[in-house]
């Protein structure tokens, strides 16, 4: 299951149980973020209210469906929708997610990558991870598919954490060439399983999208490599 949810403006990083709207941190309690992380996950399928119940406060028969609903509405006014959209009640029923359809488009490559980033800084500070960008400056916008991108790279940054140690350096660079823009991610004192990285490799396919992965010994210790490389056509002319 992803680690990371992007829903229109919003981020939600289920490991680090972060939410961004609009690159901010959005403050909720713990019951609106499992209610959040619930609809999330059925976007376009009627919920009904029992369900939700039985899923985010875990016991069918000790909450009226009148509670479903306050946290809802608090829920709704933290995020600033309305009961237009994008949740709508079914009368009678439940409530349903309108589902969001994966766009193609410009993306801002350093944008990008710093808002995705934000969304592991807690758990980087406590690790006292560095990480440093470095990307070609002429090469701003790239033409893909955000959502799947962004399932990429949140698949790399989880792997990286869970392997990295106290002090571990990240760099994040990039390249130019008649062929393709190629980004490239490093991390010392890793060496995971990159069988872990399998979803993100399948992802990727769809893309077009080549990921090259290797450990080396190096000075520092051990060194992990992520690099994807994405074709000149699909760049904006």
């Amino acid at each position: 299951m992803q680690d990371v949810i992007q829903y229109a403006d919003l981020i939600v990083d289920t490991a680090s149980r972060q939410t961004l709207q609009s690159g901010k941190p959005v403050m909720l309690t713990d019951t609106e973020y499992r209610l959040l992380v619930y609809l999330l996950r059925h976007q376009g399928v009627v919920c009904r209210r029992d369900d939700i119940i039985q899923e985010v406060w875990g016991e069918r028969f000790l909450y009226d469906t009148g509670t479903l609903d306050v946290h809802l509405s608090s829920l709704r006014h933290k995020l600033g929708w309305t009961k237009d959209g994008p949740v709508r009640a079914i009368r009678g029923v439940g409530f349903i997610l309108h589902r969001e359809e994966p766009k193609s488009g410009v993306v801002k490559v350093d944008a990008f990558l710093r808002e995705l980033l934000m969304c592991h800084e807690s758990v980087m500070r406590q690790k006292d991870i560095r990480c440093y960008l470095r990307l070609t400056p002429f090469v701003y916008e790239i033409l893909v598919d955000e959502v799947i991108l962004r399932q990429i790279f949140s698949a790399v940054f989880s792997l990286f954490l869970r392997h990295a140690p106290a002090g571990a350096r990240w760099e994040i660079s990039s390249q130019l060439t008649v062929r393709e823009y190629t980004l490239t991610l490093t991390s010392t004192g890793s060496c995971p399983d990159f069988g872990e990285l399998l979803s993100a490799r399948q992802q990727a396919a769809f893309l077009g999208i080549p990921i090259r992965m290797g450990n080396k010994h190096t000075s520092e210790g051990m060194l992990m490599g992520v690099e994807l490389s994405i074709p000149m056509e699909n760049m904006e002319p």
